[in-house]
């Protein structure tokens, strides 16, 4: 199904118009000639030294094996360039020669069958020793990497020679003749008869995969076959699916100016989930600014808050999803979905509901990696792949987040601080996603609320509630003296076991409200007013997970208050709030 989906958005995106051809970024363009002389080597990059994306003779699969482009290719194949020397053993050519050697028999082979004299030309070039030392020499040897693709230009044409209509011609009846010279059979993807393809091409920019790609599909080891069968005959998929279910892909990962991926998202270090629909190119855009907006999307939607998620005539189209991880030099599937634009719409509008907290900018979506890295721990190592797949698959289907996540934003509530500069946003990002999980996994009977809910007498929520009205007391009383806050000492305790925490702030506050002056009697009142929802004559001796959890709550949205109350420098006196 995955497969037949990925297929059929090549398809109808147009990326299987030429199955030959494809396009990548070729840096230098070798002038010749019409008799084939060297004139000179000039870049077609860009102003940031990246090559110009041109229309190419799709370069063979290769990882070890030597397998040569047609007329383009890098310049280890074009020029026969290597970083290392020839092996010393006597009769032994290095890895460059063999490439060059394959490049040139190709093109030999194309010169044999065709009269293009552009061809011919490129011919002489490239069985002129000299002239290949040549236009290396164009450029200083440390410079040369061996990945710089390379095309031909010969005379007065602007006109690459692969891109010639007699050049086109045979490389198109050539991919016929190796096509019909294939094995054929029932493919599983589409269900119809076809050349069947004996290995399929890498994706590329897959996170943790190697460099020069892997693939999802491979039976390169003998525990992979099976009946005798070898290769792609354990599980027939033909040349026209396998292409086109990588060319999907790999256009859906591929880098971006302001993306990692285009139409993507990456979760954790060596997973990614990418995505795309029956729809529209439009559609999708706004589906991924909502999933994963860049800071100029998070500036319109101050402006269109709901832009993207509204009811539209397209809600009946489907999405598919699918988050893949690199594992050496395979790709794995870590998670595949599928349903209707208009059930993601609901889910993804959902989400941010859920997490919430009643800011001004309640309609503006957080970033999901933002979100990641806020419950990373203090080494900088971030949820398990795992965790994050299932938390926004989560996301996506309306369900409940994994009680892993409760467990890793608490574990970092616990810790102090490790930036005073962006504590605040940090600690909005956890209790947004403790909020989050609270609310779908339906912990306690009354409703978990966005901000400050003076009628919650859930026990968790008041002494959280409390705790914050006991911090600030601390600074109002000892003000820059404060080396440490309560709850840099006491939170985790406080959340845990609050009946031995508050034994012991409780008296503390009435020698920090004695400190305190006018502030610390206001704050004296919101103590009072927080305290007469307590049970009186008990203090649970342990909370489990969720009541944690709504004790961070708690102790967020009564902090939140007080910031909404005055600034920091310049608190609210007693008068001022009377006169409010």
């Amino acid at each position: 199904m995955m497969l037949t989906a990925l297929n059929d958005f090549a398809l109808e995106r147009g990326l299987m118009d030429d199955p030959l051809y494809e396009k990548r970024p070729v840096d230098f363009q070798i002038q010749l000639s019409p008799e084939g002389k060297f004139l000179g080597l000039v870049p077609t990059q860009d102003g940031r030294g990246r090559g110009l994306p041109v229309l190419i003779p799709r370069i063979p699969q290769r990882s070890v094996n030597i397998a040569a482009g047609f007329v383009v290719d890098n310049s280890k194949y074009v020029l026969g360039h290597e970083e290392e020397m020839p092996s010393a053993r006597a009769g032994k050519a290095g890895k460059g020669a063999v490439r060059f050697a394959a490049f040139l028999k190709l093109l030999r082979e194309a010169v044999a069958q065709t009269d293009v004299p552009e061809l011919r030309a490129v011919e002489k070039f490239l069985s002129n020793d000299k002239a290949r030392a040549k236009a290396l020499a164009e450029r200083p040897e440390d410079e040369w990497t061996g990945s710089e693709m390379l095309a031909f230009v010969v005379g007065d044409s602007v006109t690459p020679v692969h891109q010639l209509p007699e050049v086109r011609a045979w490389w198109e009846r050539r991919g016929e003749q190796a096509a019909s010279q294939g094995h054929t059979g029932l493919c599983l993807v589409t269900g119809r008869t076809g050349i069947l393809a004996e290995t399929h091409s890498k994706l590329k920019n897959v996170p943790q995969a190697q460099s020069s790609g892997a693939p999802l599909v491979s039976f390169n080891r003998p525990a992979f076959e099976s009946h005798g069968l070898e290769q792609g005959d354990n599980a027939p998929i033909s040349e026209q699916a396998a292409l086109g279910y990588v060319l999907a892909l790999n256009d859906l990962l591929q880098r971006t100016e302001e993306r990692r991926y285009r139409q993507g998202i990456q979760l954790g270090e060596d997973s990614a989930l990418v995505f795309w629909t029956n729809s529209t190119a439009e559609q999708e855009s706004l589906l991924l600014n909502w999933m994963d907006p860049t800071e100029a999307d998070l500036r319109r939607f101050v402006e269109s808050p709901l832009r993207g998620l509204e009811p539209g005539e397209l809600d009946t189209s489907r999405f598919y999803s699918v988050t893949l991880a690199g594992n050496s030099g395979r790709v794995a599937v870590r998670d595949w979905f599928q349903t209707s634009i208009g059930e993601v719409k609901q889910n993804i509008r959902r989400y941010f509901d859920d997490l919430s907290l009643g800011e001004t900018k309640t309609d503006q979506p957080i970033p999901v990696w933002r979100l990641l890295k806020a419950v990373e721990a203090p080494s900088g190592k971030g949820m398990s792949p795992d965790l994050a797949t299932r938390m926004i698959g989560a996301a996506l289907r309306g369900q409940q987040f994994p009680r892993q996540l409760l467990s890793a934003s608490l574990d970092r509530l616990r810790l102090p601080p490790s930036d005073g500069k962006l504590e605040r946003e940090q600690l909005r990002l956890r209790v947004a996603l403790i909020k989050a999980t609270l609310i779908r996994s339906h912990a306690f009977s009354q409703e978990v609320t966005v901000s400050l809910d003076k009628n919650n007498r859930l026990q968790p929520y008041v002494l959280g509630r409390l705790f914050a009205v006991l911090e600030r007391l601390q600074i109002a009383a000892l003000g820059k003296d404060v080396n440490a806050t309560i709850r840099d000492r006491y939170f985790a305790s406080a959340s845990r076991t609050p009946a031995l925490a508050f034994s012991r702030l409780l008296p503390l506050s009435v020698h920090h409200a004695a400190k305190a002056g006018d502030e610390g009697r206001w704050l004296e009142r919101t103590k009072s007013e927080v305290m007469a929802l307590v049970e009186p004559d008990f203090l649970p001796s342990v909370f489990d997970l969720n009541s944690q959890g709504l004790f961070a709550v708690g102790y967020y949205h009564q902090r939140e208050a007080f910031f909404s109350k005055r600034t920091p420098s310049e608190p609210k006196s007693p008068k001022d709030e009377s006169a409010d």
